[in-house]
């Protein structure tokens, strides 16, 4: 069981020359930042991949990508380095609002606690991270009130920024910006308003697939304890990415076709 992998991707991107990738976006970011803050064990990319993403690649395979992320990393803005807590000054140099490091921190020790108790190394997470968790909250936080919701759809922008500095291309967010305003998870009239609006062509639908879901997920920690043997982030990374309702909140999504739903 695994995410959908974009036709014909390369090792970032879409639609270019050279070495075809069987991750997209989303998991190559991950393998990143998991690597890069591993000291670059193939031991721990392996198990980033199969326990995230159900993904196991040849070694060959796995070695390519770490040469080509190695080269990446030796010219990589401090933006992607793993935030340092304690340092305050840089936090906020780097777009992180004072007034959401508590509520950022608490997140991130539920993304720990949840990872532990599955037994997996969680991703910790970097400035840029950070910077798009704070944006989701700031402009949003009316609308999405879930941890969960907050992280996982500023991970969607960290990854599309990110993927933007690599290769030069446009970052592409309008779906999002349009989903989010839009709010189609709220109730039925604002999903036949959204619908609509697609329909005639006045915005644009919001496109998870291409990028892939989520590298952590920083609530449903409580219910952890509930999920069967071998559960884990693949299946709920499995469920964001093939959800007949895709216009959900990510949490709603979980919450209505997880088997370990809320009655």
């Amino acid at each position: 069981m695994a995410t959908y992998n974009p036709k014909g991707a390369n090792n970032w991107g879409v639609g270019k020359r050279g070495f075809q990738s069987a991750l997209n976006p989303c998991q190559q970011v991950g393998l990143l930042l998991m690597w890069t803050q591993n000291n670059w064990k193939n031991s721990v990319g392996r198990e980033f991949l199969e326990s995230r993403y159900r993904v196991s690649l040849p070694p060959r395979t796995l070695t390519a990508y770490k040469s080509r992320f190695k080269k990446f990393w030796g010219n990589s803005k401090t933006i992607d380095r793993q935030a340092d807590w304690s340092d305050f000054k840089k936090l906020i140099s780097e777009g992180v609002p004072e007034r959401h490091l508590a509520s950022l921190h608490a997140m991130w020790r539920d993304i720990q606690r949840m990872c532990l108790d599955i037994g997996v190394i969680p991703i910790k997470p970097t400035y840029r991270a950070l910077k798009w968790w704070s944006y989701v909250a700031e402009y949003h936080g009316d609308s999405l009130k879930t941890p969960s919701d907050i992280q996982i759809v500023g991970d969607q922008y960290m990854v599309r920024e990110m993927i933007s500095d690599v290769t030069g291309d446009a970052f592409t967010k309008d779906d999002i910006d349009m989903w989010l305003m839009y709010e189609p998870w709220a109730d039925q009239e604002k999903m036949r308003r959204y619908l609509a609006l697609i329909r005639d062509q006045k915005i644009i639908s919001i496109d998870w697939p291409s990028n892939g879901w989520g590298l952590e997920i920083a609530d449903s920690v409580e219910r952890a304890d509930q999920y069967p043997a071998g559960y884990g982030m693949s299946v709920l990374n499995w469920l964001l990415a093939t959800s007949p309702e895709p216009y959900l909140l990510p949490s709603q999504i979980i919450e209505r076709y997880s088997i370990f739903a809320r009655p």
